[in-house]
């Protein structure tokens, strides 16, 4: 789960509704990067967490408590590496924190309004969300890495077999039309390699976000690909937090993808989806971002799932990196990247979890 990189979603199993609207005042009060949700039964915590991005659970009440040790295993057993904070009403001894951590908590801190008292608890929190955070991105680069071995294995040794079966026929038979077919599979070479140093580079996570109008980049990015005859509507008003560079480099990719599939006739929209807000502060970090969609074939159901693998192209002259790069820069900037069909029918890109700037 993840949520806006710089956002701190939580939510609060308390059974006291008195007393949780005053923890969760005096968590926001403390650290403004957190939106805390609260409940007053654990149901409804896997209810949110089933449906909504939640960087973290906090459990308060006795251990014995439904709202106590068996809310934090029911949510450990069904979301093994979310950070989980257990608020005992009461001081515990060595073998009642031991037990905490057996049932799953991730740390252990008093839940306190008092104003001396309540940074311990934001401190713990924000804590157990940052290691979290960083385990998640650990393995996430090691599957990047995989991935990329793969990819320079597999998509680089069949041009590169295909330069030297020719170079071979072209000494055992003179004939130089080896020699230029060997230089195309050269090319395709250096073409592939090109790509996988973008896809390599695009995947870290950025060292810092600026505002960047949505609008504007997409008007720029959409002069900088061969789009024919084809058309761009963009309808938005959003600052995006984004690495300029990057989302630039997602825009082509998406664009071009629309164009070489759609053909140079197509029609492309950029658009915003809104966020879904509730009564709450956490509301504001369900899911928002922007979308790309045209009107041309679409993408069939069974290879939605592949379209953003590494060298995955239904296109002979393609690499396959194209729409990976997209979605490498997305996952970098702790974004979600999925894709449907249209309303126009054709396919539909929806980057969630993106930032804005107020």
């Amino acid at each position: 789960m993840s949520t806006v990189r710089g956002s701190i979603a939580a939510v609060l199993v308390a059974s006291t509704p008195d007393r949780a609207a005053a923890l969760r005042a005096s968590l926001e009060r403390d650290d403004d990067r957190l939106a805390v949700e609260p409940v007053a039964t654990v149901d409804a915590a896997l209810e949110i967490l089933r449906d909504s991005p939640v960087d973290c659970v906090v459990a308060v009440g006795r251990p014995a408590e439904p709202t106590g040790l068996p809310a934090v295993e029911a949510v450990r057993d069904r979301y093994p590496t979310l950070p989980i904070v257990f608020c005992p009403d009461e001081a515990l001894d060595a073998s009642g924190v031991a037990e905490a951590f057996d049932a799953g908590a991730t740390d252990v801190a008093r839940a306190s309004t008092d104003s001396d008292r309540a940074p311990v608890l934001v401190r713990r929190i924000s804590n157990a969300v940052a290691s979290a955070r960083a385990v998640a991105e650990a393995e996430r680069q090691r599957d990047r890495l995989e991935g990329f071995v793969q990819g320079v294995s597999h998509d680089l040794r069949n041009p590169l077999n295909v330069a030297q079966g020719r170079l071979e026929m072209a000494r055992s038979e003179g004939d130089l039309e080896h020699v230029d077919a060997a230089a195309s599979a050269v090319d395709r070479t250096l073409e592939l390699i090109t790509d996988l140093l973008t896809l390599a580079k695009q995947g870290e996570q950025p060292e810092g976000l600026e505002p960047v109008d949505l609008s504007a980049l997409a008007d720029e990015c959409w002069a900088n690909v061969a789009t024919g005859e084809a058309t761009l509507v963009v309808n938005s008003d959003r600052q995006i937090l984004a690495d300029r560079g990057r989302l630039k480099r997602l825009l082509e990719n998406l664009f071009r993808n629309s164009v070489e599939h759609g053909g140079e006739d197509v029609s492309v929209a950029v658009g915003d989806i809104s966020p879904i807000y509730t009564t709450t502060r956490a509301g504001a970090v369900l899911p928002s971002g922007f979308f790309v969609e045209d009107d041309g074939p679409g993408i069939p159901d069974d290879e939605r799932d592949r379209v953003f693998e590494v060298g995955y192209t239904t296109d002979r002259n393609g690499t396959g990196f194209g729409l990976n790069i997209a979605s490498e820069v997305a996952s970098a900037h702790g974004w979600e990247i999925a894709v449907s069909e249209g309303p126009r029918g054709g396919a539909r890109f929806e980057i969630t979890g993106v930032e804005h700037e107020d």
